[in-house]
């Protein structure tokens, strides 16, 4: 079977679906991964085979119009999901015209895309093949339909494929245990459970980062996105509020925006750093609401603080309090004294321990994605149900 994965142009999109990708390649099926060419190389990083499918940077895609023109993102978080949408139809239609050549040539068998990969319905749909949408965040808006803002944004890519809208999808993947849900996906449409296993950007492994210290250990992460200008007082803060404490703090951001922080007191370890390999290790994780890392702390057991910088993700992190695993708090709320409070919390009351141990336990009873390829085989098998109409 040839498998056609679509990304989105983030590395965590990438992560997302990485280990299916990874599964399937090793259960002996082609794959190759598209994404944007700025995150190519972190693809071939993980041993996966990558299709660069448009060399426009996500910065780009988030600030420039189709036409050229500056684009400004709104402050309203009501228009802000609009915008994304539109970004997502910007990322489709300059990706598609090398998707189309790819696989006009190499013929998959199957696409499979993240919940903002619309270049894959779309191809399934010109090339006849079902399409698997595999979901990668716990927010409503990227597990139901199609993103506002889309259809219009791809409405020339529609209309040469004679659509009025982005067709739907022939099955999901859901890669988020029952208890942590807090919505259905597309009604109707067939869900397959999978268990993601953490995946992410490698590096040189060290001891210290595979046992426990003397200390109780706190990671502090704003993400891979953040830079010396997006988030970093953000970051920073959070870095001074737990440095603070007596623990080891551990700062996982990319190595120049760790390199300004590793001289704060009480910084054990700043710059990149491997989540999969330090979890296990760490007793608590203070981020921004990034699903993959949320995700990756729930695999390890870990309690977690979490204040998201955006409003589309609290939905999912605040049910993520209510199961007793996290904290989670509103930007606002996330002064100095508060954060510390409530990671002085997580750090010393059994129940969150005990509430992540519980999760953890649930995910290690989801199918793996080893498993996962049988349904896929049988999808080829019966051909497309919605990709085509």
């Amino acid at each position: 079977m040839k498998i056609l994965f679509i990304a989105g142009p983030t590395k965590s999109s990438l992560f997302g679906l990485a280990p299916l990708a990874i599964a399937a390649r090793t259960g002996g099926h082609r794959v190759v991964m598209a994404s944007t060419a700025e995150v190519v190389p972190t693809a071939l990083g993980i041993g996966l085979p990558a299709f660069p499918m448009t060399p426009l940077s996500f910065t780009h895609l988030m600030t420039v119009g189709r036409d050229g023109e500056s684009l400004r993102i709104p402050a309203d978080e009501a228009e802000l999901s609009t915008f994304v949408g539109h970004m997502f139809g910007r990322l489709t239609a300059a990706g598609l015209p090398a998707l189309r050549d790819l696989a006009t040539g190499w013929r998959p068998d199957l696409i499979v895309g993240g919940p903002h990969a619309y270049a894959a319905p779309l191809l399934a749909a010109e090339f006849g093949v079902p399409c698997v949408r595999h979901l990668l965040t716990g927010n409503t808006i990227d597990r139901e339909g199609t993103h506002p803002g889309v259809d219009e944004e791809l409405r020339p890519e529609l209309a040469g494929l004679g659509l009025d809208r982005v067709p739907g999808f022939d099955l999901a993947i859901d890669i988020f245990p029952a208890s942590t849900r807090i919505d259905a996906v597309t009604p109707g449409q067939p869900v397959c459970p999978m268990q993601w296993i953490p995946t992410n950007q490698q590096g040189a492994a060290e001891p210290w980062m595979l046992t426990r210290g003397a200390r109780r250990r706190v990671l502090v992460t704003a993400g891979s996105l953040v830079t010396r200008t997006h988030n970093f007082a953000f970051l920073s803060g959070l870095a001074r509020t737990f440095a603070a404490l007596d623990v080891d703090l551990v700062i996982a951001a990319p190595e120049d925006v760790g390199a300004a922080l590793r001289d704060e007191p009480g910084v054990l370890h700043a710059g990149w750093v491997p989540l999969d390999l330090i979890m296990p290790t760490c007793d608590l994780i203070v981020h921004h609401s990034g699903t993959m890392t949320a995700l990756t702390a729930l695999h390890a057991g870990v309690p977690q603080l979490i204040v998201p910088q955006e409003s589309r993700f609290i939905g999912w992190a605040q049910n993520l309090a209510v199961l007793g695993t996290a904290i989670t708090l509103r930007p606002g709320e996330a002064d100095p004294e508060l954060l510390a409070s409530a990671g002085k919390s997580l750090l010393t009351e059994a129940s969150y321990a005990e509430a992540a141990a519980t999760l953890a336990a649930e995910i290690a009873g989801m199918s793996l994605p080893g498993a996962v390829l049988g349904v896929l085989d049988d999808l080829v098998a019966k051909g497309p149900a919605c990709g085509s109409s």
